[in-house]
């Protein structure tokens, strides 16, 4: 009989192993999805989280259907703003409350207390679920799993314990998981087996209206969930984009798919990206993984043959958990939070296996062991989450060859320039390393996406460093593989925009022109582009037409407020402006371009511009009258 208090144990745990990860900073997507994504920024976007799928991104070409993930992020802005503690709390919470639900579901199996207790802070500690814990953009995978073990109690309370009622909750639970991530479109079949495994209601002479009684609502409500991802073209967009072919896709999901048995069973040397590449033949490694799943096959006739029913059903649930991810070809090959449910059927089937008689004498010291191994793993692995330093470098360290880790890591040295002094030896050390990374990210990845990303950033570090001719053919590199690459046509337009500043008058304006023309066109694909329009606004003020420039530079302001430099430009805006002004128009852009200053010196204390504008302000108000 499990005790409700045991469930306190589980939280205790859960948030003592995670207590050093509070303060571990945003990551990757959560740039895109969270920091820059305007649509969060207003709880009145309720509704359209749960019929535009664009209000998951910043960039409406990442769009995904994740309402309810979308809405929790909303709710967080709203609680904390970026503080980004309490995005990082929530994460920890809803992995608290998955593992309380895995000791639930074995407590009403049947599995007895010290089973559905071990279970529950295995899960808890596991180290794959430092991931989706740690990484704030995969709470999709961790509030997905916490409604799809939902699903699982309310189902077994349901139709095990004969407590009719909660087959209603068990509908919701795989609504709202739908509603997170569409993975959970696998619960009504993990329903299945788990009547027919464990439940005994799956036999030879059921009815098909009793099989429609019992699962025929879920099998509705994910055909449903089916069609409205077709109609509003989630699932079309993302079919007709695929990154890879159906026979590699195949070859590369049978190494995966052994890999991460070995991933589940021994969580070590986990990384944000695992040194992993596509298989296009039937080579040695695709061979040794088939024999390792052949091996797992005859692991599963054997329990079906023992009738050691909860460790098959544990294992059948882990497989079909992952299915999507193994059909659908995806940018990423392997991650560990596609893990996340599979560890909970890991955890789940280890819990019943201990149990059995001929290791119950063993279970105590397995049990503990594996806990404490874990625990000490977890609590390590949340240090590498910490900056993007800390994520990228022990990332590069365990896989060199993926051009993901160099672009990251180029991505963190960048980021550091601009948050070192301008011109300082600390600014070109780490402009020069961002520049390598580049450089090496693409060597490895020539083409695609992510060598975009990485010829553009390689660009911009090039035009920093006063390389314009490098930058320039990085740019026009990434606009010949993709003529819609916002971000390379924003960064031709800058070079543009330095040339006429430097130029005569006519051949300047002919120039900035040229400047803006490239930023018009990079807004035509991403309407929402802080930089475009914060590089429009200073291509306006060059230009003299102050009503277009100040337009501009407020929808900056409102897409990136927190953006030090953006800030400073408008401060400068507002400066100029008040060179042209006199009386009270003069007092008051001084007084405005000083607040822009302000909110500078506030978010980058080490950046001296700002400061200087804010000294000629402060001594130009002190003479005014």
């Amino acid at each position: 009989m499990v005790r409700p208090m045991d469930a306190l144990w589980i939280l205790v745990a859960c948030f003592t192993v995670y207590s050093n990860s509070l303060e571990n900073s945003f990551h990757y997507d959560d740039e895109h999805s969270i920091e820059k994504n305007i649509h969060l920024r207003d709880l009145g976007n309720w509704s359209q989280f749960f019929t535009d799928p664009s209000t998951f991104s910043v960039d409406a070409s990442k769009g995904m259907f994740r309402p309810l993930l979308v809405a929790s992020f909303a709710l967080n802005y709203a609680w904390g703003g970026y503080e980004v503690w309490s995005y990082n709390f929530v994460n920890v919470l809803i992995h608290a409350v998955s593992a309380c639900l895995l000791w639930a579901l074995v407590g009403t199996m049947g599995g007895g207390r010290r089973t559905a207790l071990f279970a529950g802070l295995l899960f808890a500690l596991h180290p794959l679920a430092s991931e989706p814990v740690n990484y704030i953009s995969a709470r999709s995978e961790s509030l997905a799993g916490m409604f799809y073990l939902g699903g699982l109690v309310s189902f077994t309370v349901a139709y095990g314990q004969g407590i009719g009622a909660f087959k209603y909750v068990s509908w919701i639970c795989l609504l709202a998981g739908l509603l997170s991530k569409s993975s959970v479109i696998t619960l009504p079949a993990t329903l299945f087996l788990l009547d027919g495994i464990l439940l005994h209601r799956i036999r030879s002479e059921w009815s098909l209206r009793e099989a429609a009684s019992r699962h025929g609502v879920y099998w509705l409500i994910s055909s449903v969930y089916l069609c409205s991802i077709i109609l509003n073209r989630f699932l079309t967009s993302s079919l007709e984009n695929r990154v890879r072919g159906m026979d590699e896709q195949m070859l590369t999901q049978i190494k995966a798919l052994a890999y991460y048995g070995k991933l589940l069973v021994w969580p070590y040397g986990l990384n944000v990206e695992h040194q992993f590449s596509v298989s296009s033949r039937f080579d040695g490694a695709v061979f040794l993984s088939l024999l390792a799943l052949s091996a797992f096959a005859l692991v599963l006739f054997g329990l079906y043959r023992k009738r050691m029913r909860f460790t098959l059903f544990a294992s059948l649930w882990g497989l079909l958990s992952l299915l999507p991810v193994l059909i659908m070809p995806l940018n990423v090959l392997v991650n560990e939070r596609r893990l996340y449910v599979p560890a909970a059927a890991f955890c789940l089937g280890l819990a019943f296996l201990l149990r059995r008689s001929s290791l119950r004498r063993y279970a105590v010291s397995i049990g503990g062991g594996t806990m404490l191994a874990f625990a000490l793993l977890t609590f390590q692995r949340n240090a590498a989450w910490k900056n993007d330093f800390t994520l990228w470098e022990d990332a590069l360290e365990k896989a060199p060859q993926m051009p993901r880790t160099h672009l990251y890591m180029g991505n963190a040295h960048k980021d550091a320039a601009f948050q070192a002094i301008v011109g300082s030896s600390e600014a070109l050390g780490h402009w020069n390393q961002a520049r390598a990374a580049f450089r090496r990210a693409i060597e490895l990845q020539p083409r695609g996406d992510l060598a975009l990303r990485a010829l553009n950033n390689l660009g911009a570090v090039s035009f920093v460093l006063q390389d314009t001719e490098e930058a320039e053919r990085a740019y026009r590199r990434a606009v010949e593989l993709n003529p819609n690459f916002a971000d390379a046509l924003i960064n031709l337009g800058t070079i543009y925009h330095e040339r006429g500043r430097r130029a005569e008058m006519e051949a300047g304006r002919s120039l900035l022109e040229q400047s803006v023309s490239y930023y018009e066109r990079a807004l035509q694909q991403l309407p929402n582009h802080a930089d475009a329009w914060a590089n429009m606004g200073l291509a306006y003020a060059d230009m003299g037409n102050r009503q277009r420039a100040g337009e501009a530079y407020e929808r900056a302001l409102f897409l990136n407020p927190r953006n030090p430099r953006l800030l400073t430009n408008v401060g400068n805006f507002y400066a100029t402006l008040a060179q042209q002004a006199s009386g009270k128009d003069q007092r008051r852009a001084l007084e405005q371009a000083g607040s822009y200053y302000r909110q500078a010196i506030r978010l980058n204390r080490s950046y001296e511009v700002p400061r200087n504008g804010l000294r000629y302000v402060e001594e130009v108000l002190r003479t005014l009258p």
